[in-house]
């Protein structure tokens, strides 16, 4: 693992490692999509891939737990309206890895399209103590200060670069962040550098913050 000066991407969909830099990358295993690798990574059902009612993936998802070591966190996982899986079978597996995440001791990585209340909703139902983080925040300041006050960690990705989430850059708790670089190819150096500049932050302090982020989240 690399030092406290390099990039953390705590959320990838992409296999390569960008040239030139020091990067720690998280890679995203859909389960029963992507194939598994030895790279550190978190592995979870998709709301959009889930199988029939789910319960296959349930069973395959446990068993990757208690195999493989480099599971580092369950997801990415959530609810989303706008896809056709339906809702009932979306709430049932999302709350199955929550509780897996109890049961295996696992932070966990959010996907919402138009659910964060739901969201929120089960994840206050199962009891879930561990650490979740929202990934591909960005939504607005008001909807972020619920997240947070629910102890939420926001990733954030290459839609900061727009610069229509300055007002959350400069408000959000350094200590409640994660950048990632999901699906696109921006590097990730270029998302925390944007992110400096508006919050007029020196690189490596920013860099030595989320690496303390990710050492309280993941143990």
């Amino acid at each position: 693992m690399q030092n406290r000066s390099s990039f953390i991407d705590i959320h990838t969909h992409q296999d390569t490692v960008e040239s030139g830099s020091s990067t720690f990358h998280l890679r995203n295993v859909i389960i029963a999509r992507d194939k598994m690798n030895t790279h550190p990574c978190s592995a979870g059902i998709h709301p959009w891939y889930i199988q029939e009612d789910g319960k296959a993936q349930l069973n395959m998802l446990r068993e990757m737990l208690g195999t493989y070591t480099n599971i580092l966190a369950i997801g990415e996982c959530g609810l989303d309206k706008v896809t056709a899986t339906p809702w009932q079978t979306q709430e049932a597996i999302f709350s199955a890895q929550l509780t897996l995440a109890g049961e295996f001791n696992k932070p966990i990585i959010i996907h919402c399209v138009r659910a964060y209340q739901e969201v929120i909703r089960l994840i206050k139902h199962v009891q879930n103590t561990k650490p979740v983080i929202m990934h591909g925040f960005n939504k607005s300041v008001g909807l972020a200060r619920q997240l947070l006050d629910q102890h939420f960690y926001l990733s954030l990705g290459d839609s900061i670069l727009r610069g229509h989430q300055d007002q959350l850059i400069a408000d959000i708790p350094l200590d409640r962040l994660f950048f990632e670089t999901d699906s696109s190819t921006t590097p990730i150096s270029e998302i925390y550098m944007y992110f400096c500049r508006v919050r007029n932050l020196r690189l490596n302090e920013l860099q030595a913050q989320i690496w303390s982020n990710f050492e309280e989240v993941f143990n």
